[in-house]
């Protein structure tokens, strides 16, 4: 258990480790070098900052024996997640934030932001006070958000759009999230499937929490 422990900011460096059934409880996780580091069933509480978690070892992270890091069953559901990439992690293995207005776990990046992106071009001049920065939030989702083996995409309300007026954001939010309506080549949905489907795990123990997320102000 690692229950308010500091991580010396931008200094720890992990290696070859590996975490099972471990709680974080609002450890302070900020700028973590986690490029050898396995994570099974193990839960998150509390915010966690600007940290790269990886499902590949990397060409300089040593020679740990192994080419990929064992990530699943990990629970996030009470964690909130500031500026952090999920890179070659199974998306779907794992558990996110309960709150459901906050969280998006989305499939279909690419038509989804074709669709988004032409909405807001054909939608009536004022519509959108700031168009071009719609645009570059859209394909920041595209280019900038690490896409998991499945092509699933983990996206943070906040995040998306950070420049954005608060109730832009949220029309953003709904077309890239729920869909444009009437434009072919999106499905129109978040995928609604939290984690392994286990209820066993760690946490709240639900399995059935619907996954929903945009870009966050760091604020401490």
């Amino acid at each position: 258990m690692f229950r308010r422990t500091r991580f010396p900011l931008g200094n720890t460096y992990l290696g070859d480790v590996r975490f099972e059934r471990c709680l974080f409880d609002n450890a302070r996780i900020r700028e973590l070098n986690t490029e050898c580091a396995e994570f099974v069933e193990c839960v998150f509480r509390g915010r966690v900052w600007h940290t790269v978690f990886n499902g590949a070892t990397g060409a300089m992270a040593g020679t740990p024996g192994r080419s990929r890091n064992e990530w699943r069953g990990n629970d996030f559901t009470d964690a909130e997640l500031v500026d952090v990439d999920f890179r070659d992690i199974d998306l779907r293995a794992q558990r996110w934030p309960a709150d459901g207005a906050e969280y998006a776990l989305i499939d279909d990046v690419d038509s989804r932001a074709a669709a988004a992106v032409a909405a807001i071009q054909a939608a009536p001049d004022g519509t959108w006070p700031e168009p071009a920065l719609a645009v570059q939030a859209i394909e920041f989702v595209c280019t900038g958000r690490p896409r998991d083996p499945n092509g699933f995409v983990l996206v943070r309300r906040k995040e998306l759009g950070h420049r954005l007026p608060p109730k832009v954001r949220e029309q953003l939010w709904t077309l890239l999230v729920s869909g444009a309506p009437g434009v072919s080549g999106v499905s129109g949905r978040a995928d609604g499937q939290l984690g392994s489907g286990r209820t066993d795990q760690l946490g709240s123990g639900r399995a059935d929490d619907q996954l929903v997320s945009g870009y966050a102000d760091d604020q401490e």
